[in-house]
């Protein structure tokens, strides 16, 4: 009888303390306080058929903007397209194929883009992949780095022609903490061109969207573009499908610690006042964490590594003239 009850004793204590440290996680995470309407704007979201790029683009559609799903699923980004459509009555909701990894859907989707739209206000480099077996791509590039790198940056680089002709724009890249977890980027080894190192991979990708974001902002700046800032954002952890691919292990791991983790919504929070808050109006180059300005890895703030990673990335995916508008 003791024993049971120190048995149960221990099971409550267990459950309590579980329960406190996801109450913590709860109360702790940001939430996006805006309530800005964004009639007749334009946003751009890449992977928003399901998880925090959904959430996102939910969330701006029910503010009034114009919101196009990027997705390399574009059946289920048209359900999600419908659904969104459904719950925020806004009909300019549309969905539209685009495969971040190559770099030739990069740019079928830019020219059809540009084609069809007058301009473009807020742009999500949300897709990624994580776990993925070692891929490279038609195009030479690593998986990894294809998605969460190089197809963005490409992405970006000729979007800012539609940006420029309002003068104004925000564009968000979504990486993670885990960017922290490395304290090196080899330029000559971004494809694995030397050796690969799954472990770290992610990690390296998710510190590349940092460096780029700097880069950015800083090139921005230069080019007389202050009406465009560029930010990075780390969601936290949270609920999605991004270590669907990843080997049964780690995905044990993630599933256990997904009891902490956020809901896709409480997730997107950060990046939607991004999107949409006033009080970030003009901040520039930086590094978010719920919702508020964070540090990112010593690494992550070396502007050096950040042109080098960018002048590499201009090479790689062939940036021609007519794309770059940060030379």
């Amino acid at each position: 009888m003791g024993a049971l009850c120190v048995l149960t004793y221990l099971g409550i204590g267990l459950v309590s303390i579980v329960g406190v440290v996801k109450l913590y996680f709860k109360l702790s995470a940001g939430k996006c306080r805006s309530t800005r309407r964004i009639d007749g704007q334009v946003a751009v979201i890449t992977g928003s058929n399901q998880g925090i790029g959904y959430e996102t683009a939910k969330d701006l559609a029910r503010r009034g903007a114009r919101v196009i799903l990027a997705c390399r699923n574009v059946e289920s980004a048209q359900k999600a397209a419908d659904r969104i459509k459904k719950e925020t009555k806004n009909e300019e909701v549309i969905a539209k194929k685009l495969d971040v990894s190559s770099l030739a859907s990069v740019r079928e989707f830019c020219a059809d883009l540009l084609k069809s739209e007058s301009r473009l206000d807020i742009l999500v480099n949300n897709a990624g992949v994580a776990g993925m077996r070692r891929t490279i791509t038609e195009e030479g590039l690593e998986l990894h780095f294809a998605t969460n790198h190089f197809g963005p940056f490409l992405l970006t680089n000729i979007l800012i022609e539609l940006m420029k002709k309002n003068g104004s724009g925000r564009i968000v890249t979504v990486s993670s903490v885990a960017h922290s977890w490395t304290k090196e980027l080899d330029m000559e080894n971004l494809n694995s061109e030397k050796f690969w190192e799954p472990k770290l991979l992610y990690a390296r990708t998710k510190l590349a969207n940092i460096l780029f974001t700097r880069e950015l902002a800083r090139r921005l700046k230069e080019a007389g573009l202050s009406g465009i800032t560029a930010n990075a954002v780390n969601p936290g952890g949270v609920k999605t499908a991004i270590f669907r691919h990843a080997r049964k292990a780690f995905k044990y791991v993630v599933m256990v610690s997904q009891f902490f983790f956020k809901t896709p919504q409480e997730g997107a929070q950060p990046t939607i006042q991004l999107c949409v808050a006033d009080s970030v109006e003009g901040l520039t180059g930086l590094y978010w964490t719920d919702c508020k300005q964070s540090r990112s890895s010593k690494l992550g703030d070396d502007m050096d590594v950040a042109k080098k990673l960018w002048e590499k990335s201009v090479q790689v995916v062939k940036l021609a003239d007519s794309e770059n508008h940060l030379k």
